[in-house]
């Protein structure tokens, strides 16, 4: 029930988008209408990702419209026919390898840019000027069109509130409905307001402005250009080409983010679903076929589970065009702006760029040159820029990463991993730098004495044993076991908490090279490892990650912002960043911590919170001890002031009568 639904409400949203970009790349509405429902279909049936919604792309538009100027609209089909093939190749020569290296720096900033695009596209299109939403004339809408009227003093008269009313409605009620993730909020919002829009009579744009909804498909046919302009047309079509498989294969990439899937899409399946898609769109007169992130993101938000929801949304659009084209005609086109500016508004990850620019300045700019790329509409430069940036902060700081060479020689001294880790140096006490990094016996491990920030708080029911660093706030709970007697030794980074029953020990002469010191434990900064957990080294736990209740660790390397699952098990393996192990799963292979999904937002924000609360505790748990003490130390200043005196005859009916 929730893919039908969610594939009626994209369908929904889909219909006129494509009718629209059909229009505004100089196509027929029918080349918009088949991409959509004959492209869409095919993509869903042979491509790999479980939830990306296929179809026309507002990227890809103003290239189509330059081929259809020069070559017309048999032109266009036919570098269709000629994406389909290119994605092909790059999928049997297995070019979506490629893609999974894309880093989180150009990938957020490709679907931020996408955000921000369709909120330049459709808050003029949801305020109704007429003289910046104009189809007919092939104008692209945009929020700059808008301010730039805004220094009229009477611009507010050119607002159609009607379409004002019906965007905001539907904005507001698919915001407010969205803990109710099984109500279809978007479908029941738009057909509620075209209702009431139809009944009252309002005077607003709507899809069948757009242009003519046709009743019926074209005839397959064989797209045929002059053999003379074959060349010119494939040299025009191969930047297109590149372009549509890169966008699909981000999107499905970002879509998997967004939706937490539990296994990732192959990028190499999702481009043959995308050329035989674009082959089928091309044969039936149709126009260029990609994944389209703000479809597939509508498609996540309205609940669908599976490639199903994709497969009825191709479905309701043929349905559509054969039997309800005058009733989608109704749809005001701002009620369909409203649902698409929610979608757009949660596409932005200021977060991630915030982040970025913390860690590394250099990220954070390809974050913001890939945005700005795919906003300003140059997809392709955006993409290269922010890769050169990339590429170039990764040779800069090619020094700090694992040596691959030398892993297999690390290996058998014992090493588990090594690691790059910033400011490692500046995160260690500086009494740690004149302690020696040879092995220790037991005996003097067991003799160590732990290294504790101020700050930090070890419960009195606790065990903590040998050569433990504990930075500032940290707070190991009651029956806590942190025994660095074997193997040593242990860092605890910054405000991680060690709660209830949790063990930390490890193996002998094993351990983690972090920042060019052994560590038979490593757990980073604002890490939460929950009741009963056992983390045995060597071990390494990212900043920011979340151990689950009764969750194993062994001679692993758990990246940061990781959320390890209740009951999970991760043994002799190696977690990326920002990867999710559901609960009571087994990670034990390199193919296992591939079908790893990532991180949502959601988990992120609970270990913020566990992280947040633990340390609050740490910080009362200390100020209950000052109070304690200073209770301990005035009973006492008040038995030197009482006088006692030196014998009792009621003490000595107490005391054993032979020591007389």
């Amino acid at each position: 029930m929730g893919d039908l639904l969610a594939g009626l409400t994209v369908a929904a949203v889909a219909l006129p988008l494509n009718v629209g970009l059909a229009i505004a790349s100089g196509m027929p509405p029918s080349a918009g209408l088949v991409a959509g429902a004959i492209g869409g279909l095919v993509a869903a049936f042979f491509g790999s990702s479980q939830y990306q919604v296929s179809g026309p792309a507002a990227a890809l538009s103003v290239m189509v419209l330059a081929l259809a100027k020069e070559f017309g609209t048999t032109g266009v089909a036919a570098a269709t026919v000629f994406v389909g093939v290119v994605e092909l190749v790059c999928a049997l020569a297995l070019a979506g390898r490629l893609i999974k290296h894309v880093p989180e720096s150009v990938l957020a900033g490709f679907t931020t840019g996408v955000g921000l695009k369709l909120l330049d596209q459709q808050l003029p299109e949801l305020l109704g000027f007429p003289e910046v939403v104009d189809w007919a004339s092939k104008a692209t809408p945009s929020t700059i069109d808008l301010v730039t009227m805004m220094h009229r003093p009477k611009w507010l008269h050119d607002v159609s509130w009607h379409a004002a009313i019906c965007g905001v409605f539907v904005a507001f009620v698919v915001t407010s409905m969205r803990s109710f993730r099984r109500f279809p909020a978007a479908i029941v919002s738009i057909a509620l307001i075209t209702f009431v829009s139809v009944y009252l009579g309002w005077d607003v744009e709507r899809v069948a402005t757009v242009g003519v909804v046709p009743s019926s498909f074209p005839p397959p046919a064989i797209p045929l250009v002059a053999d003379e302009r074959w060349i010119d047309l494939l040299a025009k079509a191969t930047p297109l080409a590149l372009l549509a498989a890169a966008e699909s294969a981000l999107s499905a990439t970002a879509v998997d983010r967004m939706a937490n899937a539990k296994k990732p899409h192959d990028t190499n399946v999702e481009l043959v679903g995308q050329g035989l898609a674009n082959l089928a769109s091309g044969f039936m007169s149709g126009m260029p076929v990609t994944g389209v992130i703000a479809r597939s993101g509508v498609n996540v938000q309205s609940g669908a589970k599976t490639r199903l929801a994709s497969i009825f949304h191709a479905i309701f659009l043929a349905c559509a065009v054969l039997f309800l084209s005058q009733y989608i005609g109704q749809v005001p086109q701002a009620a369909l702006a409203g649902l698409l500016c929610v979608i757009g508004f949660r596409l932005i990850e200021l977060k991630t760029l915030v982040h970025l620019y913390k860690e590394h300045k250099l990220e954070g700019a390809a974050f913001a040159v890939t945005c700005a790329g795919t906003v300003s509409g140059h997809l392709m430069t955006g993409l290269v820029g922010g890769l050169a940036i990339h590429f170039v902060n990764r040779w800069l700081h090619r020094h700090d990463r694992a040596s691959v060479s030398k892993a297999a020689e690390h290996k058998k001294q014992g090493i588990r991993a090594v690691l790059a880790r910033d400011k490692a140096k500046a995160r260690r006490p500086s009494h740690l730098e004149h302690l020696p990094h040879e092995y220790r016996k037991w005996l003097g491990q067991i003799r160590e004495t732990p290294l504790k920030a101020a700050s930090a708080y070890v419960h009195p029911a606790a065990t903590v044993i040998g050569r433990v660093v504990l930075g500032e706030h940290v707070h190991i709970a009651a029956d806590t076991s942190v025994r660095a007697d074997e193997g040593a030794p242990f860092y605890i980074g910054p405000n991680t908490n060690i709660q209830d029953g949790v063990v930390l020990h490890a193996l002998k002469d094993k351990r983690v090279m972090v920042g060019n010191e052994g560590w038979a434990i490593y757990v980073g900064k604002n890490v939460s490892i929950a009741h009963d957990a056992l983390v045995h080294g060597p071990c390494y736990i990212g900043d920011e990650t979340f151990v689950g209740f009764k969750a194993v660790v062994h001679d692993s390397v758990v990246g940061a912002h990781c959320f390890v699952g209740i009951g999970a098990v991760v043994v002799g393996v190696e977690v990326p960043d920002g990867r999710f192990v559901p609960h009571g799963r087994i990670v034990d292979s390199a193919d296992a911590v591939d079908g790893l999904p990532l991180v949502s937002e959601m988990q992120k924000e609970f270990n913020e919170d566990v992280v947040e609360v633990n340390r609050g505790l740490a910080v009362a748990y200390h100020a209950r001890d000052r109070e304690n003490a200073a209770a301990e130390a005035r009973r006492f200043v008040d038995e030197d002031a009482r006088e006692i005196p030196a014998w009792d005859m009621r003490w000595a009916k107490s005391l054993p009568k032979e020591r007389f």
